[in-house]
Protein backbone atom coordinates (compact mmCIF):
# COMPACT_ATOMS: atom_id res chain seq x y z
CA UNK A 1 0.00 0.00 0.00
CA UNK A 2 1.38 3.36 -1.03
CA UNK A 3 -0.14 6.66 0.09
CA UNK A 4 0.69 9.81 -1.85
CA UNK A 5 -0.57 13.30 -1.13
CA UNK A 6 -1.22 15.25 -4.31
CA UNK A 7 -2.35 18.72 -3.34
CA UNK A 8 -5.19 18.11 -0.92
CA UNK A 9 -5.80 14.58 -2.24
CA UNK A 10 -4.55 11.60 -0.22
CA UNK A 11 -4.31 8.94 -2.96
CA UNK A 12 -3.88 5.29 -1.99
CA UNK A 13 -2.46 2.70 -4.35
CA UNK A 14 -4.12 -0.60 -3.45
CA UNK A 15 -5.47 -1.15 0.04
CA UNK A 16 -4.19 -4.49 1.23
CA UNK A 17 -5.95 -7.70 2.04
CA UNK A 18 -8.41 -6.82 4.75
CA UNK A 19 -9.38 -9.45 7.29
CA UNK A 20 -10.68 -12.20 4.97
CA UNK A 21 -7.41 -13.36 3.40
CA UNK A 22 -4.90 -14.26 6.12
CA UNK A 23 -5.28 -14.19 9.90
CA UNK A 24 -2.33 -11.83 10.42
CA UNK A 25 -3.53 -9.32 7.82
CA UNK A 26 -6.17 -6.63 7.93
CA UNK A 27 -4.34 -3.98 9.96
CA UNK A 28 -4.40 -1.14 7.40
CA UNK A 29 -7.26 0.88 8.92
CA UNK A 30 -5.76 0.55 12.39
CA UNK A 31 -2.29 1.52 11.13
CA UNK A 32 -3.62 4.51 9.20
CA UNK A 33 -5.28 5.78 12.36
CA UNK A 34 -2.05 5.24 14.33
CA UNK A 35 -0.29 7.36 11.69
CA UNK A 36 -2.88 10.11 12.15
CA UNK A 37 -4.66 9.41 8.85
CA UNK A 38 -8.44 9.23 8.91
CA UNK A 39 -9.65 6.60 6.37
CA UNK A 40 -12.55 8.90 5.51
CA UNK A 41 -10.01 11.48 4.28
CA UNK A 42 -8.74 9.22 1.48
CA UNK A 43 -10.07 10.78 -1.74
CA UNK A 44 -8.82 8.28 -4.32
CA UNK A 45 -7.99 4.57 -4.27
CA UNK A 46 -6.22 3.23 -7.37
CA UNK A 47 -5.90 -0.50 -7.97
CA UNK A 48 -2.87 -2.10 -9.59
CA UNK A 49 -4.77 -5.38 -9.84
CA UNK A 50 -7.48 -7.35 -8.06
CA UNK A 51 -5.56 -10.01 -6.14
CA UNK A 52 -6.55 -10.44 -2.47
CA UNK A 53 -3.47 -8.76 -0.98
CA UNK A 54 -4.15 -5.65 -3.07
CA UNK A 55 -7.90 -4.94 -2.93
CA UNK A 56 -9.58 -7.09 -0.29
CA UNK A 57 -9.68 -4.18 2.18
CA UNK A 58 -12.05 -2.26 -0.09
CA UNK A 59 -15.25 -3.60 1.45
CA UNK A 60 -15.28 -3.98 5.23
CA UNK A 61 -17.61 -5.54 7.74
CA UNK A 62 -21.24 -5.56 6.73
CA UNK A 63 -20.44 -4.48 3.17
CA UNK A 64 -19.46 -0.93 4.11
CA UNK A 65 -16.58 0.69 2.23
CA UNK A 66 -13.44 1.15 4.33
CA UNK A 67 -12.74 4.36 2.38
CA UNK A 68 -16.27 5.72 2.01
CA UNK A 69 -15.34 9.12 0.59
CA UNK A 70 -12.92 7.84 -2.03
CA UNK A 71 -13.28 7.64 -5.76
CA UNK A 72 -11.94 4.34 -7.10
CA UNK A 73 -9.86 3.67 -10.22
CA UNK A 74 -9.36 0.32 -11.92
CA UNK A 75 -7.91 -0.63 -15.28
CA UNK A 76 -10.78 -1.53 -17.59
CA UNK A 77 -8.96 -4.70 -18.72
CA UNK A 78 -8.54 -5.80 -15.09
CA UNK A 79 -12.19 -5.15 -14.29
CA UNK A 80 -13.36 -6.99 -17.40
CA UNK A 81 -11.17 -9.98 -16.57
CA UNK A 82 -12.39 -10.46 -13.00
CA UNK A 83 -16.01 -9.57 -13.72
CA UNK A 84 -16.28 -11.70 -16.88
CA UNK A 85 -19.30 -13.98 -16.84
CA UNK A 86 -17.26 -17.09 -17.72
CA UNK A 87 -14.29 -16.52 -15.44
CA UNK A 88 -15.08 -19.37 -13.05
CA UNK A 89 -15.00 -21.82 -15.95
CA UNK A 90 -11.66 -20.38 -17.13
CA UNK A 91 -9.91 -20.50 -13.75
CA UNK A 92 -8.78 -23.60 -11.85
CA UNK A 93 -11.05 -24.49 -8.95
CA UNK A 94 -8.28 -23.56 -6.50
CA UNK A 95 -8.49 -19.96 -7.74
CA UNK A 96 -12.27 -19.62 -7.31
CA UNK A 97 -11.94 -17.99 -3.86
CA UNK A 98 -9.68 -15.32 -5.46
CA UNK A 99 -12.28 -14.73 -8.17
CA UNK A 100 -15.24 -14.53 -5.80
CA UNK A 101 -13.32 -12.25 -3.45
CA UNK A 102 -12.27 -9.95 -6.29
CA UNK A 103 -15.86 -9.78 -7.51
CA UNK A 104 -17.12 -8.95 -4.02
CA UNK A 105 -14.61 -6.12 -3.63
CA UNK A 106 -15.10 -4.74 -7.14
CA UNK A 107 -18.89 -4.93 -6.85
CA UNK A 108 -18.58 -2.88 -3.68
CA UNK A 109 -17.34 0.10 -5.72
CA UNK A 110 -19.27 -0.60 -8.91
CA UNK A 111 -21.18 2.68 -8.87
CA UNK A 112 -18.16 4.83 -8.07
CA UNK A 113 -15.30 3.37 -10.08
CA UNK A 114 -13.57 5.09 -12.97
CA UNK A 115 -12.14 2.76 -15.59
CA UNK A 116 -8.66 3.72 -16.73
CA UNK A 117 -6.27 2.56 -19.39
CA UNK A 118 -2.52 2.90 -19.85
CA UNK A 119 -1.57 6.49 -20.60
CA UNK A 120 -4.41 7.97 -18.52
CA UNK A 121 -3.66 10.28 -15.62
CA UNK A 122 -5.22 9.65 -12.22
CA UNK A 123 -4.31 13.26 -11.40
CA UNK A 124 -1.67 15.44 -13.02
CA UNK A 125 1.63 13.73 -12.21
CA UNK A 126 0.30 10.18 -11.71
CA UNK A 127 0.09 8.25 -14.97
CA UNK A 128 -1.18 4.71 -15.60
CA UNK A 129 1.36 2.27 -17.10
CA UNK A 130 0.59 -1.07 -18.77
CA UNK A 131 2.32 -3.81 -16.76
CA UNK A 132 -0.01 -6.67 -17.65
CA UNK A 133 1.20 -10.21 -17.16
CA UNK A 134 0.76 -10.83 -13.45
CA UNK A 135 -2.92 -10.35 -14.27
CA UNK A 136 -4.38 -9.44 -17.68
CA UNK A 137 -5.06 -5.85 -16.67
CA UNK A 138 -2.29 -5.22 -14.16
CA UNK A 139 -1.16 -1.60 -14.18
CA UNK A 140 1.53 0.38 -12.42
CA UNK A 141 1.62 4.09 -11.67
CA UNK A 142 4.32 6.52 -12.70
CA UNK A 143 4.61 9.39 -10.22
CA UNK A 144 6.36 12.51 -11.53
CA UNK A 145 8.72 14.64 -9.47
CA UNK A 146 12.34 14.70 -8.33
CA UNK A 147 13.75 11.35 -9.44
CA UNK A 148 10.26 9.99 -10.08
CA UNK A 149 8.68 6.84 -8.71
CA UNK A 150 6.94 3.86 -10.21
CA UNK A 151 4.45 2.02 -8.03
CA UNK A 152 4.79 -1.45 -9.52
CA UNK A 153 2.19 -3.49 -7.63
CA UNK A 154 3.23 -7.04 -8.49
CA UNK A 155 4.80 -6.27 -11.88
CA UNK A 156 8.17 -7.12 -10.33
CA UNK A 157 8.32 -10.05 -7.97
CA UNK A 158 11.42 -11.30 -6.20
CA UNK A 159 13.82 -9.41 -8.43
CA UNK A 160 16.85 -11.22 -6.99
CA UNK A 161 15.42 -14.45 -8.44
CA UNK A 162 13.46 -13.46 -11.52
CA UNK A 163 15.75 -10.86 -13.07
CA UNK A 164 18.67 -13.31 -13.42
CA UNK A 165 16.24 -16.14 -14.33
CA UNK A 166 13.36 -14.79 -16.45
CA UNK A 167 12.65 -18.34 -17.59
CA UNK A 168 11.45 -19.18 -14.06
CA UNK A 169 7.74 -18.72 -13.60
CA UNK A 170 5.84 -17.15 -10.70
CA UNK A 171 2.78 -19.33 -10.05
CA UNK A 172 0.44 -16.35 -9.66
CA UNK A 173 1.35 -14.76 -13.00
CA UNK A 174 -1.66 -15.24 -15.25
CA UNK A 175 0.30 -14.62 -18.47
CA UNK A 176 3.83 -15.90 -17.89
CA UNK A 177 5.42 -14.77 -21.16
CA UNK A 178 3.92 -11.28 -20.86
CA UNK A 179 4.96 -11.03 -17.20
CA UNK A 180 8.58 -11.68 -18.18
Amino acid sequence: VTLIKSGADPIMSDNGSGTEFQPTAGKLIENLKLAGIDPTAITKVVFTHAHPDHIWATVGAGGALNFPNAAYYCAAAEWDFWMGKDILTQMPKEMHPFVLGAQKQLNGVKGRVTMVKPGDDIVTGIRVLDTSGHTPGHVSFEVAGDDGLIIVGDAIGLRAMYFPHPEWRLAFDAMHDVAV
